[in-house]
């Protein structure tokens, strides 16, 4: 009986997956591909999608996915293509979990018992969360954060984008698409949408684990984003619960032209849904309550630990207000971080990848500008040129020492 309850629920599981999937527009092949990354069976994958290529069955392990692996650092499931290494889904060595990771384990399974036993019988518990509870330590504490690199070279919107369902940014090489399967949710925005991938991004290179801890409630929560707690119909505690709904519901795609050493070009497709599971607790008719977590998606998840970019969090928590400086400083911060020589981007380059809606190119100048003269005040060590072709970016001292990232 046991045997067949579990069967029962790993199919609802699939299938909740394979709607979601369908629903931000995924092609079979590449649910097939989610759905092997979220450690599904490949034979009960295989029997749901007959018809699709068993080419699509083999799931590509990143190179830095491999290498966590090797030297024991990463408790990852295999992630999209990304070098062109494979290895068939459910196969390959174990990970070799950490031991501070598995200690916080155990303490979390401890209180999630604890929990449970003190709970009346017809109140839900959360089976698992990322830290334990009541843990204020997070990577918002420590002096550096990180966010996602295709975030920073395409990223949100900076206003509410209204009843869209898709939103695009191109720069460069790479296109990126958001898009929502909930239109009465909405995208996510502004401020609050870059600190809360940037909470994300940091919490998943500290703990090494897709299970991001929302904090013991919404007060800790915002502690943490060190944003004023204010209630009300446009207070903080309202608007952080509504954009981590659009989070939860936004799908990422990601389209990146490729060259191989031959000259030979291509493109990288990399899908995903933001987040692949959360629990989110109303301790407030709009707030966010204790006990809510989010598990990030196995592609997204393994991404992050490949590409994410070191930034201050000091720096973040002094440019909050405004999501143009929190963009334009994470810029500023990645590309000087691996620059060699002078490089100009043109300001159309530029409005393209930060405009989001300025009609006239010498307003959008002006607002760059603007915001260029905040971030130096938090990194003055950024060398840079405003001209009328562009910006002239000039090699500068790193913002983030490289020796301050060992073992991030």
């Amino acid at each position: 009986m046991g045997d067949e309850t579990q069967t029962v629920s790993d199919t609802t599981r699939l299938e909740r997956h394979v709607r979601l999937l369908s629903e931000v527009g995924m092609a079979p092949e590449l649910i097939v591909r989610q759905l092997l990354a979220a450690q599904f069976p490949v034979d009960q994958v295989r029997a749901r999608f007959p018809n699709v290529s068993s080419s699509a069955f083999t799931v590509p392990v990143s190179r830095e996915l491999r290498r966590r692996r090797e030297t024991g650092r990463t408790v990852a499931a295999p992630s999209s293509p990304t070098d062109g290494d494979s290895a068939t889904a459910g196969q390959g060595p174990t990970p070799v979990v950490p031991a501070s990771v598995i200690a916080k384990r155990v303490a979390r399974k401890a209180d999630a018992s604890s929990a449970h036993a003190a709970a009346p019988a017809s109140s839900p518990v959360p089976t698992s969360t990322s830290a334990t509870q009541g843990n204020t330590d997070s990577a918002l504490s420590d002096g550096i954060s990180f966010q996602y690199v295709p975030l920073i070279q395409c990223s949100f919107p900076h206003a509410d984008p209204g009843a869209v369902t898709q939103f695009t940014r191109r720069n460069g090489w790479l296109e990126l698409t958001l898009s929502t399967a909930r239109p009465d949710t909405g995208l996510p925005y502004g401020v609050p949408a870059r600190l809360l991938t940037i909470y994300c991004a940091s919490e998943a290179k500290r703990t090494h684990s897709p299970e991001i801890y929302l904090g013991e409630s919404v007060h800790e929560f915002l502690r943490r984003l060190d944003v004023p707690i204010t209630r009300g119909e446009r207070g903080s505690l309202r608007v952080y619960a509504n954009q981590l709904l659009r989070l939860v519901h936004c799908a990422i795609s990601i389209d990146e032209n490729i060259r191989d050493a031959a000259g030979r070009t291509g493109l990288h497709i990399r899908q995903a849904l933001f987040v692949e599971e959360a629990r989110l607790w109303w301790d407030e008719a709009t707030a966010i309550g204790q006990g809510s977590s989010l598990v990030l998606s196995p592609v997204l998840y393994d991404s992050i630990l490949e590409r994410s970019a070191p930034l201050s969090t000091k720096a973040l928590k002094q440019l909050r207000k405004s999501p143009m400086d929190l963009d334009v400083y994470a810029w500023l911060v990645h590309r000087l971080f691996h620059l060699g020589r002078p490089s100009t981007v043109t300001w159309a380059q530029l409005s393209g990848q930060f405009g989001h809606g300025y009609r006239e190119l010498r307003k959008f100048r002006r607002f760059f500008a603007d915001s260029v003269k905040r971030v130096q005040e938090v990194y003055p060590e950024a060398r840079l040129k405003l001209t009328d072709g562009g910006v002239i970016l000039l090699p500068s001292p790193q913002h983030i020492p490289r020796d301050a990232l060992v073992g991030s």
